[in-house]
């Protein structure tokens, strides 16, 4: 190995409670770049259908790319991937915080978990150094309790902690890890494989110094790289404002989901929560990742607002607040804050608030079935009784816990025209009648959809990947072409999070070239963007193939939600839908998938010989 890599995999086995390290070679880094790469190999090698995602049997996988050995803006995350509890399918997360890069100055590149511990444990992983020590005493506690008692255990307030809180422990198909306080493991139900395995949380601290190939021409890459993040317009928005400031742009051009996506505007609630109101109010600071310039997660200064962990970001606004009509801030805050102590994902808690909300609107359920809570919009004590509720699969909340589908499946078909789900994941809040180019991340992201699994909106609003010939902005009603430019970001994102980078950067100045660079330099290799492509592509098939072994039907599973047919009546996508089948149809044929599968030909041409044998038989 040159750089950016040690060279280590760390696999634990909690059930026998042995620990080993597993080395691999500059192949294998190539191949699979890290982060998703690395998870999409060692969990296919070990998970085939018959695992359930909430036995021992389950790998989980957190991992650093070749990123994390430097000390550079955009390093500071990880990510972490298993089967997921709530799809059946490929999960996976990425989250910023310290995790990443103390984790890599420990020693590894990655951790493999399996089996469960006979009680509740927790991960100590300090230069080269692994401990299972007793967590019998944090069972029970929320992350930000947990994370606090691991640090004074440990002695070290610079240890980075990566915990579940009550819901993971109650395998919640949703839970989250919340690492730091702050960088989240959402989506997919992270946390519930986590409390599956009787792990309450990994503590982090390393001090050595990972390689790099080139310190000289990575400080003088990093430099000229560094002056553009600086000066872009971007940066120091987000500094100030962090991600709460997309809330009025995105009502007024039509992404913002409102009334459980069936609502057309919300402007004045918008303006409530969004900035610059949410700025003043909370009087927030900037709370930054490891390495970051920007630190776009608000630290909340006001002191009648809760403190010990940041603010809502647009997402859990967006899905807690205008799909649920709740335009209280003061609320949200709170929400949101229950959501990081209990460790619950906001987006999917959102979605299925949502469709509980309009099946109690709709009289397909009652007080009686709801505990006595009344699930009217912009019922803000119905929102944080819910979430507890959830967290702790009490009564009604019990059922709500199981995810979308499992609530569909209980209510009966009636009820299905309010799930807005695919794959049986959330939709986030990122409408695709607004921005045609969200059509593969909302119904073909291998992980259920997911707005971040392929930003391909990025090309709508002027961020192109001119090395792979997306050289101008795309009109955002257009539809001819979507679909490859659906599949280009995709496999790019897989990219980013492979080495592992937090992809804000690119809106940042920050071009694929300049990333590229930064990794040659990092590694010694002599990648070229192009190459970086066909290792997205690989980690994409990889995870398709995975989801395939898992039973998903491409043709049934990949299909756009009923409400998002309908067009808005009015607003800024009034009358727009994007003819998503056609957009699919094209994302295949760019991907050369045949109805979702990958031909034989493919995976023999991205080196996936393994999946070529189990799909096609030779």
């Amino acid at each position: 190995m040159k750089g950016g890599y040690w060279g280590k995999i760390l696999r634990v086995n909690l059930s026998t409670g042995k620990f080993v390290t597993e080395d691999f070679d500059d192949s294998f880094a190539k191949k699979y770049l890290g982060g998703v790469g690395f998870a999409v190999k060692l969990i296919s090698d070990a998970v085939t259908r018959n695992v359930n995602p909430l036995s021992p049997r389950n790998v989980l996988v957190f991992a650093t790319g070749p990123y994390q050995a430097a000390s550079i803006a955009s390093a500071g995350r990880w990510i972490a991937a298993s089967r997921s509890p709530l799809t059946g399918y490929w999960a996976e997360s990425n989250a910023g915080a310290h995790g990443g890069p103390e984790l890599k100055r420990a020693g590894f590149d990655a951790i493999m978990i399996t089996g469960r511990a006979k009680k509740p444990v927790y991960l100590w992983i300090h230069d080269g150094e692994v401990e299972i020590r007793d967590a019998s005493s944090l069972w029970g506690l929320g992350t930000l309790k947990t994370t606090d008692m691991i640090r004074e255990e440990l002695g070290d307030e610079k240890i980075s902690v990566a915990a579940i809180g009550q819901a993971g422990e109650n395998l919640v198909r949703y839970a989250c890890i919340l690492n730091d306080k702050h960088g989240a493991f959402g989506r997919c139900g992270l946390g519930a494989v986590m409390g599956s395995k009787n792990l309450k949380a990994l503590a982090i601290r390393g001090t050595m110094e990972p390689p790099i190939s080139d310190p000289d021409r990575l400080r003088e890459v990093y430099g000229v790289v560094l002056r553009k993040i600086k000066e872009a317009p971007f940066t120091k928005e987000n500094r100030e404002h962090g991600m709460p400031a997309a809330m009025i742009p995105r009502e007024e051009n039509g992404l913002l989901p409102v009334k459980n996506w069936a609502g057309d505007s919300w402007k004045d609630g918008a303006e409530k929560l969004g900035t610059p109101r949410y700025t003043e109010e909370l009087k927030v600071k900037p709370t930054p990742c490891s390495f970051c310039v920007m630190g776009c997660h608000r630290g909340i200064t006001n002191p009648k607002y809760p403190t010990e962990t940041t603010g809502p970001e647009y997402e859990t606004l967006a899905m807690l607040g205008s799909n649920l009509l709740i335009d209280d801030l003061e609320a949200i805050v709170k929400a949101n804050y229950m959501c990081n102590d209990y460790g619950i994902d906001t987006i999917e808690v959102g979605g299925v608030l949502g469709w509980a909300f309009e099946c109690y609107e709709k009289g397909i359920i009652t007080k009686k079935d709801t505990d006595g809570v009344e699930l009217r919009w912009g019922n803000a004590e119905a929102l944080t009784e819910m979430i507890r509720k959830i967290a702790y699969r009490e009564g009604f909340g019990d059922l709500l816990a199981e995810g979308l589908r499992a609530g569909v499946e209980a209510l009966g078909s009636e009820s299905k025209p309010y799930a807005i789900e695919v794959m049986g994941q959330a939709v986030a809040a990122h409408d695709p009648r607004a921005f045609f180019a969200e059509v593969v991340t909302t119904i073909a992201s291998t992980r259920g959809s997911c707005h971040i699994h392929g930003f391909a909106e990025a090309a709508e609003l002027g961020f192109l990947l001119p090395e792979l010939g997306i050289e101008k902005a795309q009109d955002r009603f257009e539809w001819v072409g979507k679909g490859r430019i659906g599949a280009i970001y995709q496999d790019i994102q897989q990219v980013w999070n492979s080495y592992v980078w937090c992809f804000f950067y690119f809106f940042s100045n920050v071009t694929l070239t300049d990333q590229t660079e930064i990794l040659n330099a990092i590694t010694g290799w002599k990648m070229t963007p192009k190459d970086l492509w066909r290792i997205g592509e690989r980690i994409v098939c990889a995870q398709q193939c995975f989801n395939l072994r898992m039973g998903l039907n491409p043709v049934k599973e990949n299909v756009m939600p009923e409400r998002m047919t309908t067009p808005h009546r009015e607003g800024g996508a009034a009358g727009k839908i994007p003819p998503w089948k056609i957009i699919l149809k094209e994302y295949w044929k760019t991907k050369d998938w045949i109805n979702g599968i990958p031909t034989r030909r493919k995976l023999l041409e991205l080196g996936l010989d393994e999946y070529a044998r189990e799909i096609y038989g030779y």
